[in-house]
């Protein structure tokens, strides 16, 4: 997969955390949630490691911090477009 990657939130707890990124898949041109999830033993066997895909609207409706990081993110997303297509505009008038 060739993708574009933004973090959004992450949480430590100790052993344990959780990474949650925005991802663009460029093959795909599909746009999801990954958290990546790493677990730790303290009495050994290591730790490991499990990554889900989330779809983004099913993202949001989940509780949590990093919904509105989400939302910051995709709102400067299409503001940045929004500005860019005025420049154009006006700049092909």
């Amino acid at each position: 997969m060739s993708g574009l990657r933004r973090p959004l939130y992450q949480r430590n707890e100790g052993a344990d955390e959780d990474l949650w990124s925005l991802v663009f898949d460029t093959d795909a041109n599909r746009l999801f949630v990954e958290h990546e999830r790493t677990r730790g033993d303290m009495r050994g066997s290591g730790y490991s490691t499990s990554m889900d895909e989330i779809e983004v609207a099913a993202f949001l409706n989940e509780p949590g911090q990093g919904q509105q990081e989400l939302v910051r993110l995709l709102r400067a997303l299409f503001e940045n477009r929004e500005a860019t297509g005025r420049a154009f505009d006006s700049a092909v008038a």
